[in-house]
């Protein structure tokens, strides 16, 4: 069983460096698509029910990381996907893929347009990569791969906001739909703060380990390419939609 050490990694430099990893993926060609493509209700369903296959997608990834870590790591992971999968009973919020349908209904989805949706090619392709990323890799890096969607949601890694941020201040300016009721990104924009922090923790207790933090990189930056093809893809999905419809 792999013991945890005290990291004399300088951490500042390390949480810096990710910051403007994380910041980057913002000034990518795809994420600008994604973020500037016109949303209409019609393409904001699409890229809901597109995405609602990656949010199951992230379940599957972190169980995978989390079968494969240390007791103490699979400790973090379970905190984490409590929220995820059973909500905060204390706040009174749902699991967050039930917040995702709850939420579409203000653009007109209901339950079972979640149950009938087939999945895209594209969806299908970067679900398996991810699946493979996180499956085949040392647990540092299939962790990594899952944080990393973590930290580039978050507030204290990407000053100017994370994705549920601007896509929720996307949804209230191209669609009229408040930020405040979007109870999913919401709740998205808040707790990913806290969960951003699990990269930290690991790094404290695993970074002085030999190769850690050579794998900690690979996973952030492997998973930073899988995401920006998945962006680059969900603004094709919308864009196939006439800004009329």
């Amino acid at each position: 069983m792999a013991t945890a050490l005290k990291s004399d990694i300088d951490l500042n430099a390390f949480v810096k460096k990710v910051s403007a990893m994380a910041s980057a993926q913002f000034d990518s060609q795809q994420y600008k698509r994604l973020l500037s493509t016109p949303l209409t209700v019609a393409r904001a369903q699409r890229y809901t029910l597109q995405k609602a296959f990656w949010n199951i997608n992230r379940r599957d990834c972190w169980a995978l990381a989390q079968g494969i870590a240390p007791m103490d790591i699979k400790k973090l992971v379970w905190a984490h996907e409590e929220d995820e999968l059973s909500g905060n009973k204390a706040r009174g919020v749902a699991d967050h893929y039930s917040l995702q349908v709850k939420q579409s209904e203000l653009i007109g989805l209901s339950p079972e347009d979640f149950m009938n949706e087939k999945i895209g090619g594209e969806t299908r392709t970067v679900i398996h990569a991810w699946l493979h990323l996180c499956k085949h890799s040392p647990w540092q890096k299939s962790l990594a791969a899952c944080m990393a969607l973590e930290v580039s949601n978050s507030t204290e890694w990407v000053p100017a906001g994370g994705m549920s941020y601007r896509m929720g201040k996307k949804y209230e300016k191209d669609l009229g739909i408040p930020f405040d009721k979007q109870i999913n990104a919401k709740e998205h924009a808040e707790v990913d703060v806290d969960h951003g922090h699990m990269l930290v923790q690991i790094m404290e207790m695993y970074g002085s380990q030999p190769g850690t933090l050579d794998l900690i990189m690979e996973g952030l930056i492997e998973s930073w390419e899988i995401e920006r093809v998945w962006k680059g893809l969900l603004a094709d999905m919308m864009a196939e939609i006439p800004v009329t419809q």
